[in-house]
């Protein structure tokens, strides 16, 4: 008896050390690495980390005979585990925060041995079952086609089909808490671990071709909420060639370009507080395009809206980082004093961030020149939601 029991003592330690010896973006990564003894990671977040932009993701793992797929992002960390329900170019052709999501809830849900804790997560979790259950995947033969869809901006529809027929279809919701695994606290540790370490990836030009016969261009975006919330772009062309807007006398412009364009020529000090969950905060200061360059690449899409001109000069606005895809924004209020817009990148903004705000709790009542945006974050509350006024 002695014997069995060191045996089985000896054996949770071997999973535990095996999946510790591997750094993971989130705690639930860990657990599901515990619970399948998945080994070997470190070979892939070196792969990863090695030039600090892309991911490395492999195939090459598996769990009681069926194909994982296990990823390891930038920061050297494993960032995703589950079955391999979806291949890497399917994946790469039309990016979405699902095909990751499913593959490991439904990995998670196949797993007897989950801690309590993440065991009642998922139990509790909106995630419903319309035709076939999470079983139901173990099954898939190659065969299937896979269709998404979202509903109303607060849920997703997805279904897989076998000649015709609805085998499996599950219906979720649009909660970036739910696809990523983490409660609004571990986002919020994660958003800045990764800014601290972020390396920004090279931008492409913004404007492939420019027209002959004018000296200025805009680039039309368009608006997000409320019609002054843009992401237009303004180009001028001088004797050294075409180049965003930088003029200070064209202030809007200059400003719109500063705030949504990673190649605009200054890059201004960020001296940036987090506005956290439990009404605690966080004070980072990193290059403003880093946090702009992050959130996009993340899948954000920026807008911009100036709010007023201040006495001395000081404007304030308001970036808004739309995911559409994940259902969530995060919102920088700005104060962006005069001389940033004539000092060649030396300059220094300060902003207030909220981060990963549940879409549908971001009104479309939002932006009002003179007045201040509210907020409000409360510790009994599980969302946070960004109330303003007409």
């Amino acid at each position: 008896m002695k014997s069995r029991l060191v045996t089985i003592i000896t054996l949770l330690l071997t999973v535990m050390m095996t999946a510790s010896a591997a750094n993971f973006a989130t705690k639930r990564l860990q657990s599901i690495a515990q619970c399948i003894n998945l080994q070997n990671l470190n070979s892939l977040t070196a792969q990863a980390s090695q030039d600090g932009q892309t991911e490395a993701v492999s195939y090459d793992y598996q769990w009681q005979g069926h194909k994982l797929c296990v990823a390891a992002n930038r920061y050297g960390e494993i960032s995703h585990i589950g079955l391999a329900l979806f291949p890497k170019e399917m994946k790469e052709a039309a990016p979405s925060p699902v095909y990751d999501f499913l593959e490991r809830n439904l990995l998670e849900r196949q797993l007897n041995n989950l801690d309590g804790e993440l065991k009642h997560k998922i139990s509790t979790e909106h995630v419903y079952f319309v035709v076939g259950n999470a079983h139901t995947v173990l099954s898939f033969n190659g065969t299937e086609n896979f269709s998404e869809e979202r509903v109303d901006l607060k849920s997703y529809r997805v279904t897989w089909t076998r000649n015709g027929r609805e085998v499996l279809k599950i219906s979720f919701d649009m909660d970036y808490e739910l696809l990523s695994g983490c409660n609004s606290i571990e986002l919020e540790q994660l958003f800045v671990s990764q800014l601290k370490r972020y390396k920004g990836i090279t931008s492409t030009n913004e404007v492939d071709l420019f027209p002959e016969n004018t000296n200025v261009f805009v680039v039309q975006g368009d608006s997000f909420l409320i019609r002054e919330m843009r992401n237009d772009l303004y180009f001028e062309r001088d004797a050294s060639g075409w180049h965003l807007t930088d003029n200070p006398d064209a202030t809007s412009k200059t400003l719109s370009n500063l705030m949504l364009s990673p190649q605009f020529r200054q890059n201004p000090s960020l001296q940036l507080t987090l506005d956290k969950y439990g009404y605690e905060t966080e004070k980072v200061n990193v290059p403003y395009h880093t946090l702009l360059r992050k959130c996009i690449d993340d899948g954000c899409t920026p807008y911009f809206g100036i709010k007023e001109r201040e006495d001395d000069g000081t404007y304030t606005g308001t970036v808004m980082l739309v995911n559409r895809r994940a259902g969530y924004v995060h919102m920088l209020s700005t104060r962006i004093p005069a001389e940033t817009l004539v000092s060649k990148g030396e300059g220094t903004i300060t902003g207030r961030l909220y981060v990963y705000i549940p879409m549908h709790n971001v009104s479309d009542r939002y932006f009002q020149q003179n007045k201040n945006t509210k907020s409000s974050t409360s510790k009994k509350k599980k969302k946070k939601e960004i109330i303003v006024e007409k």
